[in-house]
């Protein structure tokens, strides 16, 4: 009997099957929770039979079972390289948790400060400011940036700021602290100004004006003022005293995009994720199906020269995603701040793929510059994933994608080949990244440690040298320009 490793339940679109990895060798077996089992092996209504790699569990049979196509799943005692390294890539790869906290990364806010208080009555206002004829300042409103935080989840939709206290007794109204609102780094602050126009639903239409963006943590605006405190008469005479002003109200538009130097851009399911997982120690829900990122992560890889990077992955694309205001529109907003583009295309397509691998990655590239042309003039690479599938022809597509992007752009793009799963290429990956980004820095290299010096003595000689001595002749001297001459006589 086969002494069995591992045992993973496999999806497909037939029945569910179930893979067995023996210990002898590097052979793989599969059968079907069937009656019977494609490729030569067989099963009973009982369960499956498990097979070695050097023998079988039942009579012994010296016929060699046929051999499949290349590609097809099948059990057997003789394993071709192709069945194997599908048998090993075939399995449903999953990672938890499941659930993906919310993201929003656009807004609308209505901010009010609080008022000023007003002095009590019947007081005059006193020269030295104290007293009761004086009310308290509202407070103001704030935004502060901070890497704390990542999206506007827990920013509510209406901020209130407090009220400046009344004058009383023989004390003066107490001034309102402020109020201060937290937003992730990369929001832009824009104000919603009434255009005195209407819709056909007799609803305002209100146009953004842009304010500030914070592009630094701990940055500080002020989006509205709290007002002024009362002050009483300076005599009842003249009766020159005023009440408190009211606080400003605003109502604002925040947007969100992300800080990040490289974004992945590329199709559902493409591999974007588990390359972020392997680069970075960002992880995320990790499914097969389609769409399993739903919000964009960020993670960072940091150098030993103190040097940081900063990768954002992206959801799946699709064609006409730049004018899809529900999805599209809303995924090519983080390449705003991104200044390289890494369009991820998955290479493993068999020999007779539906699409083709160019046209994937001069969509992909013609999605973002139409959304912004600004992404024209950012450099870009191409990085094929799931490379280890090699009965997928996954080096083909990658070397025929590498010289037809030469031959179309007339210049060197770059394509680097990846596996997350085994980390191939990663370091590569890596490295082409940053030369994109710095292109004049010098490229780290491990230091080659230099030959030991030998300054020892030799050792005795056995006999005496009884050679005749070198001569050197007598010393030469160098004149300034350059030539050299013999010294006299007795001079030294």
């Amino acid at each position: 009997a086969a002494t069995v490793l591992r045992h993973n339940r496999v999806r497909f679109c037939g029945p569910a099957r179930t893979v067995y990895v023996s210990t002898a060798g590097v052979s793989s077996f599969v059968a079907e929770d069937g009656p019977a089992s494609a490729g030569g092996g067989s099963t009973s209504s009982a369960g499956p039979v498990v097979t070695s790699g050097t023998g079988m569990s039942g009579a012994a049979s010296n016929t060699e079972p046929d051999r499949v196509r290349p590609g097809i799943l099948h059990s057997g005692n003789n394993p071709s390289a192709s069945q194997v390294v599908e048998t090993l890539n075939i399995t449903d790869v999953e990672s938890y948790p499941r659930l993906q906290k919310p993201f929003i990364d656009r807004m609308w806010l209505e901010v009010k400060a609080g008022n000023g208080g007003n002095p009590a009555p019947h007081v005059n206002r006193s020269p030295t400011l104290k007293g009761a004829g004086y009310g308290g300042h509202g407070g103001a409103v704030y935004l502060k940036a901070t890497h704390l935080i990542e999206s506007f989840l827990d920013i509510p939709e209406r901020v209130k700021g407090e009220h400046g206290g009344d004058g009383k007794d023989t004390h003066r109204g107490k001034t309102a602290k402020d109020f201060c609102v937290q937003v992730p780094v990369g929001t832009i602050v824009r104000h919603r100004v009434n255009s005195g126009q209407f819709t056909s639903e007799g609803r305002r239409i209100w146009l953004p004006q842009f304010r500030y963006q914070f592009l630094r943590s701990d940055d500080t605006y002020v989006v509205a003022n709290g007002g002024i405190g009362g002050v009483g008469p300076q005599s009842f005479r003249k009766g020159d005293g005023r009440k408190g002003t009211p606080g400003e109200r605003v109502k604002l538009e925040l947007e969100l995009r992300l800080l990040n130097d490289c974004s992945f851009v590329g199709m559902p399911n493409a591999g974007k994720t588990s390359l972020l997982a392997a680069l970075s120690r960002a992880h995320t829900r990790i499914g097969p199906e389609e769409y399993s990122t739903t919000r964009p992560h960020v993670g960072v890889i940091s150098f030993r020269d103190r040097v940081e990077i900063r990768l954002c992955d992206l959801p799946g694309l699709k064609h006409g995603a730049h004018a899809d205001k529900d999805m599209g529109r809303r995924i090519l907003r983080h390449t705003y701040r991104s200044r390289v583009l890494a369009f991820v295309v998955d290479v493993a397509r068999g020999e007779r793929p539906e699409t083709d691998v160019l046209e994937e990655v001069e969509m992909l590239r013609k999605e973002a510059c139409s959304y912004d042309p600004l992404n024209h003039e950012k450099p870009w690479l191409v990085v094929g994933t799931k490379c280890d599938s090699l009965h997928r022809d996954a080096l083909f597509h990658l070397d025929s994608l590498y010289f037809r992007l030469r031959a179309r752009h007339g210049r060197e793009v770059p394509v680097v080949g990846t596996s997350a799963r085994f980390g191939l290429g990663l370091t590569r990956l890596v490295q082409t990244i940053r030369s994109l980004l710095y292109p004049d820095q010098l490229e780290q290299v491990h230091r080659v440690q230099a030959a030991m010096l030998d300054d020892r003595l030799p050792g005795v000689l056995h006999e005496r040298f009884t050679g005749e001595l070198p001569s050197l002749g007598p010393p030469q001297l160098l004149l300034p320009d350059g030539s050299r001459t013999m010294p006299r006589p007795g001079q030294k």
